[in-house]
C-alpha cells in the first residue's frame, strides 16, 4: 500500500479546508493520512472570521464558501486528522519542519504541504495525477507557477522523497529570521511576513541544483481545478501584480461553471 501524508498549516481553520480534504478519492493501492501542524488554537481564527468583512464580488462568495463554518480541535479530529500544536517560529514550511520532527517522510510516497486557507473545489486531486500517469514526470507538483514564473509559492506542493532526501532531511530555513512565536492573530499584511518569501528562493537554488523536476496543475497564479489558494487567510487577498493573473483562473472556472 502506498502512502500520501497531507501536512496542513493550521492557523485560519475553515472547516470547509479540513472536511474536503479528508474526502479526496484515492487510487487503488493507496492510503492518505491527514496532519494538522496547528500554529494557534482554532478558537482566535473563530473571533477573527466572525468580525470580518467579506468584499463584494465573485472572491468575496468564495470566501464565504471558505468561511461557512469554522473548524475545532474537536471537529479536526472527528474528520480523521491528527492534530498537532506547536509554536509559530516559522510559518510555510516551517510547519512541515516541525513534522518532519516527527514523521519519517521515507515511510510516505507523497507528501502534500498545504496551507488550510485553501478553497479545495475537487475531490479526485491524487486520483487524478496518479490515474493519468504524470506521477512519474515531476519530483515536485505545485498547484500553480509561483512569482516570478518557475519558483514555487509554498501554499500547495506535493513533493515526492527524493526532495526530502537532497534537502537533508528538513527544509532549510537558517535565512529567516521572522518568529511569530506567541502570536495568536493571524496577520492580513502582505508585507509584515515578507521575510517568510525566502522559501522561494532557497527552494529555487534546490531546485536547479539537483535538477528537481517541477510540475504545476494549472497555468493560473493561485487558481487551478483543484484548489484556489487563499492569500494571507482569504481568496479576495491579492498582490496588485498578481490579480490579473489569478482572475483568469477565476473565469475559466466560472465559465466552466466549476464555481
Amino acid at each position: 500500500m502506498k502512502r500520501i501524508a497531507v501536512v496542513a498549516s493550521g492557523c485560519h481553520f475553515p472547516l470547509h479546508f479540513y472536511e474536503a480534504m479528508a474526502r479526496q478519492i484515492m487510487p487503488e493501492g493507496w492510503m492518505m493520512e491527514l496532519f494538522c501542524i496547528s500554529h494557534r488554537d482554532p478558537i482566535f481564527a473563530k473571533v477573527e472570521k466572525e468580525n470580518h468583512k467579506y468584499k463584494r464580488g465573485l472572491r468575496g462568495k468564495l470566501d464565504k464558501i471558505l468561511y461557512k463554518e469554522m473548524a475545532t480541535k474537536e471537529s479536526i479530529i472527528a474528520r480523521g486528522w491528527n492534530y498537532e500544536e506547536h509554536p509559530n517560529t516559522i510559518g510555510d514550511w516551517g510547519n512541515t519542519n516541525q513534522w518532519l520532527d516527527n514523521h519519517d517522510y521515507r515511510e510516505y510516497d507523497l507528501v502534500l504541504a498545504t496551507h488550510d486557507d485553501n478553497l479545495i473545489i475537487h475531490d479526485r486531486l491524487f486520483a487524478d495525477i496518479i490515474a493519468d500517469g504524470s506521477f512519474e514526470e515531476w519530483d515536485i507538483l505545485s498547484n500553480s507557477p509561483g512569482m516570478p514564473q518557475g519558483t514555487i509559492r509554498g501554499s500547495f506542493e506535493m513533493f515526492k522523497p527524493k526532495v526530502f532526501e537532497v534537502m537533508g532531511g528538513k527544509f532549510d530555513v537558517s535565512s529567516i529570521s521572522l518568529t511569530r512565536e506567541g502570536k495568536t492573530y493571524a496577520s492580513e499584511d502582505i508585507l509584515e511576513l515578507y521575510d517568510w518569501n525566502k522559501f522561494t528562493s532557497m527552494m529555487q537554488k534546490v531546485i536547479e541544483k539537483n535538477q528537481l523536476r517541477v510540475g504545476i496543475l494549472s497555468p493560473a497564479y493561485r487558481v487551478s481545478a483543484y484548489c484556489i489558494e487563499g492569500e494571507r487567510g482569504y481568496i479576495s487577498n491579492t498582490h496588485s501584480i498578481n490579480t490579473a493573473f489569478e482572475d483568469r483562473g477565476l473565469k475559466f472556472l466560472k465559465d466552466n461553471k466549476v464555481i
